[in-house]
């Protein structure tokens, strides 16, 4: 069994909550909380627990989840309880984005690759975008991308559409591992007020720098945010959905984003700006 590497010392309720797994990235205090929340209320029997006896999709007899606004979503959903979820808290999508409705009208041949630009005040990182193998992940990121995708605004208490990434930051960089960002508060615990199915494909993994990846607590809990590979990790393989790959040049900035000073949390000093996020189509290399 490998042993755990420690970047930074852990306090030992945290090393004891993420059991020694390196889930992008190790949790601050308020997310350690927030999955203790979680699992008091799985205990008290809302929600379901993965694994019971209960409500899955297409099914009947099992048990509903009675969720309500504001309710943390805990893990381990089935697709109708992420669907349900996301009607609780009043998503105008109802838990479901197309891949149509998060392209429309971007230029360019529909055979095209898809690319994303991360473009940052060191230069733009460019990663293609794994359609194909994980079309509801690139649906949901691409809309949010584009401003296309509904989410909630805590600020103003409405769902709004308007591009989600634009002027955030990347909100925690660990030398060596990954930079994660896809987070408009900067604190690691933002999300756009639902979440997403895995889509996790055995061929998309976590085997080299550059893998586009989402961030999650758990199964079936990933929204926004996501984080990109500074080496192989493949303890993440299965656990988080791969939808895309970075190429050489991106790499290079990642791994100066990552070497930047940061506080115990790797949380940067300063922030590390991501100014806007551009969706495009190019032609595929032959």
């Amino acid at each position: 069994m490998p042993t755990c590497p420690s970047p930074r010392p852990w306090s030992l309720l945290a090393a004891l909550l993420v059991g020694c797994v390196f889930v992008p990235p190790p949790p601050l205090p308020e997310e350690i909380a927030a999955m203790e929340a979680a699992k008091a209320a799985r205990k008290s029997g809302r929600p379901q627990a993965p694994g019971e006896a209960g409500a899955e999709e297409g099914g009947g007899g099992g048990t509903e989840i009675a969720f309500k606004k504001g309710d943390a979503a805990p893990e381990g959903m089935t697709a109708a309880q992420v669907r349900a979820y996301a009607v609780a808290q009043g998503d105008p999508e109802a838990g479901e984005f197309t891949l149509e409705e998060a392209l429309a009208g971007l230029p360019g041949r529909p055979d095209d690759a898809l690319w994303v630009l991360f473009k940052t005040p060191r230069g733009v990182l460019e990663c293609e975008l794994e359609v194909e193998r994980t079309p509801k992940t690139i649906a949901n990121f691409v809309g949010l991308a584009r401003g296309l995708r509904p989410w909630y605004d805590k600020a103003s208490d409405a769902w709004v559409k308007r591009p989600y990434y634009d002027n955030t930051t990347f909100h925690r960089v660990i030398p060596g591992f990954m930079v994660q960002a896809g987070d408009p508060t900067g604190t690691g615990l933002g999300n756009p007020g639902y979440v997403i199915e895995d889509e996790i494909d055995p061929e998309l993994i976590h085997d080299a720098p550059g893998v586009l990846s989402m961030a999650n607590r758990g199964p079936n809990t990933g929204s926004a945010q996501f984080f990109i590979t500074l080496n192989p990790t493949p303890h993440l393989d299965g656990k988080h959905t791969v939808f895309g790959h970075c190429n050489d040049a991106a790499m290079r900035l990642a791994d100066d984003i990552a070497l930047v000073p940061r506080d115990a949390n790797d949380k940067p000093r300063d922030p590390e700006l991501l100014n806007s996020v551009e969706i495009v189509r190019r032609p595929r290399v032959r």
